[in-house]
C-alpha cells in the first residue's frame, strides 16, 4: 500500500494538487463524486479518524483546536437559540402565573425537553459538570421507565406530615441515582442560565425561584444577587409575579365560594409587633387581633338539596321571636339521641367485648406489639385496626384559603363582621327587595352554609343570632349559619379535663402510682412547668406515654399469674395469637374501668379490703383509653365511633350536639373531617386546618424584619398554601430531605424500660391489687358527676315549662335548683 500511496502522491505532486485540493474536490464537486462513489462515501465514513490524526500532529494541534472551537462555539449558540425560542414549556409569562404552574413545576421534565431537543448541549454541559469525558449520553432520570431502578426506590420523606401539598415527584423515589440526580440538577441550573440570557422569556426556572425567595422572606439585596447571576427574575418582576396570583386567588375563591356547596372555617390569631412608634394622629398597639378564614369544598355527595333549609331550620329556632314550632334543647333528650346513634348488637366476639372494649384489647396489643421483646414486634404485621363504625371515604380535601381580616373575632360583633366579610369574599349575598343581586354576587335564598370554628366562636356566634333575631331580612339575622363545632378544640377540652382531674389538684400528685409520678419520670427536666403550664401538645404526648406505660405493666402482672416473671420469659414460650387475644381481652376486662369491672363495688368495701391506688389505676386506664380512642377515630375518619364518644366527654365537660334534617346532617356528620393529604389515617379536624392556616399566615410567609407588618400578611394571607406547594415543590425537585414541620416520632423504648424499672421498684405494682392501700387523692367520676348534673337541668327545664309564671314569681330556676337540690 506504501507503494501506491506514493505514486498516487507523485503523480498529484506532478500536477500541483494538495491532499486539501484533493480532499474538497472530492467533497464539494458532484460531477467528481459519481464516478468514485467509494472514495467519497468512505471518506466521510472515516471523518472521524482523520481529525484525530490532523488533531495528534503536534504541529497541528492549536490551528485544530481553534477550528474545532469555532464550529462548536457556533453550533452550540444556534442550540441555544433554537432551545430558548422554540419551546415554550421553558417559557413562564411572569404577568399572568397562574397558581397550577407553581404546583406542576418539574426539574426532570426540563431536563427531558432539554435533552430531546438539544442532546449534544445537555451532554457538553452534563459531561462538564461531571468530569468525565467517558459518561453516557443516555437520558436523563425523569425519562426513565418506572421500572428501573425498583429495587432501590424510595420516597424522600415518606412520613412527612406536611399537609395539603402534592408529594410525587418522579426522581425523588430512586434513591439509588440520587448522586446522578445532583449533577443533572446543576446541569438544569447552568442551561437555565444561559437560556435567560439569550431569551429574557425562557425564565421557567428564575420565575419560580423568585416566587420561592419571596415566599422565604429573602431579603432583597440577596435576591437582586441571584438575579445578576441569572438564577432569578428580578424584584419587580416577582411583585408582579405575587400581584397575579393573588388575582387568581380571589377568582378561585369567587368560583368556589358561589358554588354555596362550601363550608367556612376561621379562627383568630395575635400579631404581636416588636416595635411600634406611636403618634398623635395614630397611637399604635404592638398587637395587633386578626382573623384567618378559609373555604372547603363539600365532599362526600352533598347537594345544594341538603343545604335548602334555611327557613324550616329558623321557624324551628328557638330564638326566632316568630316560630311556629321552637325546639328547645334538651339535655336528657340529647344524651339519649347520642347513646342510641351508633346501636350495637350483640357482639359475636368470643370474649364478649364490645365495640369500646374490642378497641381497648386492641390499644394493649399495640403496646405489647411494640415496645416489649423482638418475638411480640414481629407480630406486628398481625395487628389489625378496629372495624369502623361508620367510615368517611378516603378523598382529598379541597380548600381555598380567604383573605385575613383585620377584625378583633373575640367579640359577639367581630364575629358578625367575620361572617359579612367572608361572604363577600366568596360572592355570596342577599338579594334586594325586587329579588336581584349584582351580577358578580350569588344569593344565598333559602340555603345555609356550614360555619366551623372553636367553642368559643360557637358561643359568640350564638350569641350573634339571638342578637339578631329580630332583624328584617334572613341573612342580617344570620339564618344561613349552622354552626360546627371544632373537632380540634373539642380534643383540647378532652385533653385538658384530664389534666384537671389526674394533675391540676395537689393531692392528685402526691401518690408514687399517680399520673404525675409517671410524668415526672418521663419529663424530669419540665415536669414543674407541666404541671399548670402544659402545652396541648405536652398534654398530648403525656396521656399517650403514660397510657403505654401502665399497659406494657398490666401486660408483666397478667404475665405473671401465667407463671412468667417477666414478659421475656412469656416471649420465650412463644405464646400464639388467640393466647395473646385471651390476655388482651382479660386486661380490658380486670384492669379497666368499665368493661366488666364495677368500681362502685370495690369502693363499697371496707377499708381493709380496699385498694384505692388500684382503684385510681383503673379509672386512669379509663380516661386514657378515651382519649386513646378519641384521637384514633378522628385521625381514622371514623365518624361513627367519633360519636359514640361524644356521650362520655360531653359527661365530662358537658358539650353540645345539633340535630338538623337528613341531608343537613349527613353534609355535617362527612365534613366535619377532612383529609388534607388523601391519605389514611390522615384525617384533621377543620379547626385545625384553619390552626395550620394561621402558622403559615403568622410565622412562616407573613414577612420577616421591616417586611413584617400588618399589610403584607393580610395582602399574602390567601397566598400561604401556594408558598407551601412552592416550598414543597423546591424540596421535592432539589432533593431536600429532613425539612418537614411534623413532630417526629422518638423511640421511647429505652424511657419506658426506664419508667417500668420504676414501677417495679414499688413496693406494689399500681396495676396489682394489694389490700389496704390506701391513696392521697381519690379520683372522681367525672361522668356520674356530669350525669346527675344533667339530670337537675332536665328537671329545671320540664318544670320551667310546666309552671313559668310560678317560677318566675319565686326567682326563675335558681327557685327550681333549690327545690330540686332540697
Amino acid at each position: 500500500m506504501a507503494t501506491a500511496i506514493r505514486e498516487i502522491l507523485v503523480h498529484l505532486e506532478r500536477h500541483r494538487i494538495s491532499l486539501v485540493d484533493l480532499t474538497t474536490s472530492v467533497l464539494l464537486h458532484q460531477g467528481l463524486q459519481h464516478p468514485f462513489p467509494f472514495l467519497l462515501q468512505d471518506l466521510i465514513a472515516r471523518a472521524r479518524e482523520t481529525h484525530g490524526v490532523i488533531y495528534h500532529r503536534p504541529e497541528c494541534q492549536s490551528t485544530t483546536v481553534s477550528w474545532a472551537h469555532d464550529c462548536m462555539t457556533a453550533k452550540y449558540s444556534s442550540a441555544l437559540h433554537d432551545l430558548s425560542h422554540n419551546n415554550r414549556d421553558l417559557h413562564f409569562n411572569i404577568l399572568h402565573v397562574q397558581p397550577h404552574q407553581i404546583r406542576e413545576f418539574r426539574m426532570e421534565e426540563m431536563a427531558m425537553k432539554m435533552w430531546e431537543q438539544q442532546p449534544m448541549l445537555w451532554s457538553l454541559v452534563y459531561r462538564l459538570v461531571t468530569g468525565d469525558n467517558s459518561a453516557s449520553d443516555e437520558k436523563p432520570i425523569g425519562g426513565r421507565d418506572s421500572d428501573e431502578d425498583s429495587e432501590e426506590e424510595e420516597t424522600v420523606d415518606d412520613e412527612s406530615e406536611d399537609e395539603m401539598v402534592d408529594d410525587e415527584r418522579p426522581w425523588a423515589k430512586m434513591r439509588g441515582s440520587r448522586p446522578r440526580a445532583f449533577k443533572e440538577i446543576k446541569t438544569i441550573t447552568i442551561l437555565s442560565q444561559l437560556l435567560h440570557s439569550r431569551y429574557r422569556k425562557c425564565n421557567a426556572l428564575q420565575s419560580v425561584m423568585g416566587i420561592f425567595l419571596h415566599s422565604c422572606n429573602t431579603p432583597e439585596k440577596v435576591v437582586k444577587v441571584l438575579t445578576r447571576m441569572g438564577i432569578s427574575v428580578s424584584l419587580t418582576s416577582i411583585h408582579r409575579a405575587i400581584h397575579s396570583l393573588k388575582s387568581e386567588c380571589f377568582t378561585d375563591i369567587r368560583t368556589l365560594g358561589r358554588t354555596l356547596l362550601v363550608s367556612y372555617a376561621y379562627d383568630n390569631f395575635d400579631v404581636k409587633f416588636s416595635t411600634g412608634i406611636p403618634t398623635v394622629e395614630g397611637p399604635q398597639d404592638t398587637l395587633v387581633h386578626l382573623t384567618s378564614g378559609t373555604l372547603i369544598r363539600l365532599e362526600h355527595g352533598v347537594t345544594a338539596h341538603n343545604l335548602r333549609c334555611g327557613h324550616n331550620l329558623w321557624e324551628k329556632n328557638p330564638n326566632n321571636p316568630n316560630a311556629s314550632n321552637p325546639i328547645q334543647f334538651h339535655p336528657h333528650a340529647t344524651m339519649k339521641f347520642l347513646n342510641t346513634l351508633h346501636f350495637e348488637a350483640r357482639n359475636p366476639d368470643a370474649h364478649r367485648l364490645t365495640r369500646r372494649g374490642l378497641f381497648r384489647a386492641y390499644l394493649f396489643k399495640k403496646s405489647l406489639f411494640e415496645y416489649r421483646p423482638q418475638y411480640f414486634r414481629d407480630l406486628r404485621e398481625s395487628l389489625t385496626a378496629p372495624d369502623a363504625v361508620e367510615q368517611i371515604p378516603i378523598r382529598r380535601a379541597h380548600q381555598v384559603p380567604l383573605q385575613a381580616m383585620k377584625i378583633n373575632q373575640s367579640t359577639v360583633s367581630g364575629n358578625i363582621d367575620v361572617l359579612m366579610d367572608m361572604l363577600a369574599q366568596a360572592g355570596v349575598g342577599e338579594a334586594d327587595a325586587q329579588g336581584e343581586t349584582s351580577v358578580d354576587m350569588t344569593d344565598l335564598g333559602d340555603m345555609v352554609q356550614l360555619i366551623h370554628g372553636d367553642l368559643g366562636t360557637m358561643e359568640r356566634v350564638i350569641s350573634a343570632m339571638e342578637r339578631r333575631a329580630i332583624d328584617l331580612t334572613p341573612t342580617s339575622w344570620l339564618q344561613f349559619v349552622v354552626f360546627v363545632f371544632g373537632l380540634f378544640h373539642f380534643k383540647m377540652a378532652a385533653a385538658d379535663a384530664i389534666w384537671r382531674i389526674l394533675v391540676s389538684p395537689d393531692s392528685a400528685r402526691k401518690d408514687t402510682s399517680s399520673f404525675m409520678a409517671f410524668v415526672t419520670k418521663l419529663r424530669p427536666a419540665s415536669s414543674g412547668k407541666l404541671t399548670n403550664n402544659a402545652l396541648f401538645r405536652e398534654q398530648h404526648e403525656l396521656i399517650g406515654h403514660v397510657g403505654e406505660v401502665l399497659r406494657l405493666d398490666a401486660w408483666r402482672i397478667e404475665a405473671r399469674r401465667y407463671g412468667y416473671l417477666t414478659l421475656e420469659k412469656w416471649a420465650e414460650a412463644k405464646p400464639t395469637l388467640e393466647a395473646i387475644d385471651k390476655v388482651a381481652a382479660q386486661l380490658v376486662t380486670q384492669y379497666v374501668e368499665g368493661e366488666g369491672t364495677n368500681l362502685y363495688q370495690m369502693k363499697n368495701r371496707s377499708a381493709a379490703q380496699r385498694d384505692k391506688q388500684h382503684e385510681n389505676t383503673m379509672r386512669t386506664h379509663h380516661y386514657l383509653l378515651l382519649y386513646e380512642e378519641l384521637s384514633y377515630s378522628m385521625n381514622a375518619g371514623d365518624i361513627g365511633r367519633l360519636e359514640t364518644m361524644f356521650p362520655p366527654w360531653i359527661q365530662i365537660f358537658r358539650a353540645l350536639y345539633n340535630v338538623y334534617p337528613v341531608g343537613l346532617r349527613r353534609a355535617v356528620r362527612y365534613n366535619m373531617l377532612v383529609n388534607p393529604t388523601g391519605r389514611a389515617h390522615h384525617f384533621r379536624a377543620v379547626d385545625w386546618v384553619v390552626e395550620l392556616l394561621n402558622l403559615f399566615i403568622k410565622e412562616m410567609y407573613g414577612g420577616e424584619g421591616s417586611n413584617y407588618t400588618t399589610n403584607r400578611i393580610l395582602d399574602e394571607s390567601a397566598l400561604v398554601l401556594i408558598y407551601q406547594n412552592c416550598h414543597r415543590v423546591f424540596e421535592q425537585n432539589f432533593l431536600l430531605s429532613g425539612l418537614s414541620y411534623a413532630h417526629g416520632t422518638k423511640n421511647m423504648t429505652a424511657t419506658f424500660n426506664d419508667v417500668q424499672q420504676y414501677i417495679q421498684g414499688l413496693e406494689e405494682s399500681p396495676n396489682k391489687y394489694r389490700a389496704g392501700r390506701e391513696a392521697k387523692y381519690e379520683i372522681p367520676n367525672a361522668l356520674d358527676c356530669s350525669a346527675a348534673i344533667i339530670t337537675a337541668e332536665s328537671a329545671v327545664m320540664m318544670m320551667s315549662s310546666r309552671c313559668g309564671a310560678r317560677l318566675k314569681k319565686k326567682g326563675g330556676e335558681e327557685w327550681a335548683t333549690k327545690t330540686i337540690g332540697d
